[in-house]
């Protein structure tokens, strides 16, 4: 990633876009993890004894499952957002799949040109970091 002065909007530093990078790439681990969690019911009684704390497994797991959606709906809303959606999901192939610019399907780009779709990323990026800060500055 090349650095960019301080005088263009929108720019997070290199470490904060390197965890942001990090984050995308989990998205389809994330789906899959949440989707896998959607059947977990309580475990049958046997009478056996087991853990002396009071502790609800159905909960802890519709509490991750939660978690990992926010997460996978927080990259989504970020990738609706530069171009009002336009590059949603050429976003989402480049940011969380991992797929080049090169690559991607020419059909689902608005436009050919490289140089737009790289200001989208930048915005895309800015969006998310937003969202995982809660607006909270450097």
């Amino acid at each position: 990633m090349r650095p960019t002065p301080p005088s263009i909007p929108n720019s997070i530093s290199r470490y904060a876009y390197a965890e942001l990078r990090a984050f995308c790439r989990q998205y389809s681990e994330k789906k899959s993890k949440a989707a896998a969690l959607a059947d977990v019911s309580s475990p049958a009684l046997t009478g056996m004894p087991h853990a002396t704390g009071i502790s609800d497994p159905v909960s802890r797991a519709v509490e991750r499952r939660e978690r990992l959606l926010r997460d996978c709906n927080m990259i989504e809303q970020a990738a609706a957002v530069p171009s009002n959606g336009a590059y949603y999901h050429a976003l989402i192939l480049n940011c969380c799949h991992g797929v080049g610019y090169v690559y991607i399907d020419p059909s689902i780009l608005p436009t050919s040109k490289r140089s737009s779709f790289f200001i989208a990323r930048r915005e895309f990026f800015w969006e998310l970091w937003k969202l995982r800060n809660n607006g909270d500055e450097f």
